[in-house]
């Protein structure tokens, strides 16, 4: 199973996005590339410098784990800000994400026949949504 980061920046080497939460910061984690490159045309001209990359649960713990302290969170599927006004978004702690990966790394790795493999992607799953 693979997630969606967004990477970039204006800095030459590329970084994971993090955006800005009541309590900190967060990394915006998506299940599809449309919706990550929808939430980066919503952000105007900031969003020009990062680009939707599409990564598997064993890339993606390596990437989380380099995140600087202020960075605590992981933002499930945050929706594209239009306008002014609140967002609602639904986050987990990395370190309880990072636990959800690994054994989502262990449960894939156990299963490969492609019925099992449920059709939702996996953050759906989790919130029902």
């Amino acid at each position: 199973m693979s997630h969606v980061v967004i990477l970039g920046g204006p800095e030459a080497e590329p970084e994971l996005l993090a955006i800005v939460l009541d309590d900190g910061h967060a990394i915006p984690l998506f299940d599809s590339t449309e919706e990550a490159e929808e939430f980066l045309e919503a952000t105007g001209d900031f969003g020009r410098d990062w680009f939707a990359v599409e990564v598997s649960a064993e890339e993606l713990i390596p990437l989380l784990a380099h995140q600087e302290e202020e960075v605590r969170h992981i933002a499930i599927s945050p929706p594209p800000e239009r306008g002014t006004g609140g967002m609602e978004i639904q986050v987990l702690d990395i370190e309880t994400f990072t636990a959800l990966l690994e054994r989502q790394s262990e449960v894939s790795e156990k299963s490969d026949d492609p019925k099992e493999k449920p059709k939702r992607g996996f953050w759906r799953r989790v919130f029902g949504r």
